[in-house]
């Protein structure tokens, strides 16, 4: 019996000390990988090459997709455009920096404040992660001045907790000493379905009484043939307003060239040296008005054109400064 017992005992010993051992490792391969390090210093954003979005398309214009940064700066090429369109800034600037796990991998990512600016400009807060092999991606753009928002205080963004970024917005962007009010809201935009949406906070704004979005445009000023030595003929002026304070009457403000003089029946004009104003009817809440003008100029004279401005009463601040311009081709 003991010479049966003892093969049996042997094979439960080899059992337990079997049990005991530690489980073999996974190979490499097979071992989840973990996030990359998002957080990428300062001192290497300055000098890297960054996917920089598209910036919005009623705000300052500026180089996108891989843009090159020195001291934290890249350079924007002088461009021209028709009055009535946004400028092309001189430089895009990173203006700000933070860090926080916005995509829930458990490291964090890095949150940039870009500015495209003359003296304001547009801003965008843009998020960026590293791939596995150490280079900066693109993880998104969270929020970009456009719209009702014009302005983001670099300094407030910030990552929670949750992930959810959240930064102060206004209405109105100052600039040098200008000291218009402005209303400032808290928004929240968090990573959703590979792009960021606003997931907390007021999604409008209320009207500022100190700013408006009052647009002016004009078609050509379209001569007829000569008559008398002189050719004539008109232009339609379009206000229109979109949001903000409405104003009571607008001031247009002419830049004739030379040559060009008013004809027919004008409302009372105020003339200055170089150019002579009106103030007509502004248009409603949302509305549009236009105003017909006439002019006339010597039958010899080619080409040109008509600089319009446009002035509120009583004055207010334009939310869109390169919208109360613009330039009447003369034909």
């Amino acid at each position: 019996m003991d010479s049966l017992r003892a093969p049996r005992m042997l094979a439960a010993a080899v059992v337990i000390v079997a049990a005991s051992l530690p489980l073999a490792m996974s190979p490499p391969a097979a071992r989840a990988q973990a996030a990359p390090d998002g957080r990428i210093p300062l001192s290497v954003l300055r000098e890297a090459t960054l996917d920089v979005p598209a910036w919005p398309a009623d705000d300052l214009q500026g180089p996108s997709g891989r843009v090159r940064f020195h001291l934290g700066e890249a350079p924007v090429e002088p461009r021209t455009v028709p009055d009535g369109r946004p400028p092309y800034g001189d430089t895009v600037t990173i203006l700000a920096v933070t860090y926080g796990d916005v995509d829930h991998d458990g490291v964090d990512e890095t949150i940039v404040v870009l500015g495209c600016l003359i003296e304001g400009g547009s801003k965008q807060i843009v998020a960026y992660d590293r791939d596995p092999a150490g280079a900066i991606v693109l993880l998104g753009r969270v929020a970009a001045t456009t719209g009702e928002v014009r302005d983001i205080r670099n300094a407030g963004v910030r990552v929670g907790d949750t992930g959810v970024v959240t930064a102060p917005v206004a209405d109105y962007q100052r600039c040098c000493a200008d000291a218009t009010p402005q209303i400032w809201q808290t928004r929240g935009y968090a990573l959703r379905h590979d792009r960021f949406v606003q997931v907390s906070g007021p999604t409008r704004m209320p009207v500022n009484p100190h700013v408006t979005e009052t647009r002016v445009s004009a078609g050509p000023l379209t001569l007829g043939p000569p008559d008398h030595g002189y050719r004539y003929g008109t232009v339609d002026v379009t206000v229109t307003h979109r949001r903000g304070a409405v104003p009571r009457q607008v001031s247009l403000l002419f830049y004739p060239p030379a040559g060009l003089r008013r004809t027919g029946d004008w409302p009372k004009t105020t003339a200055e040296p170089d150019s002579f104003s009106v103030t007509v009817a502004a248009p409603p809440a949302g509305g549009s008005v236009t105003h017909t003008f006439a002019f006339r100029r010597p039958a010899a004279a080619t080409g040109g054109e008509l600089p319009i401005g446009l002035a509120t009463i009583p004055e207010l601040n334009p939310a869109i400064p390169w919208s109360v311009d613009t330039t009447a081709p003369i034909r």
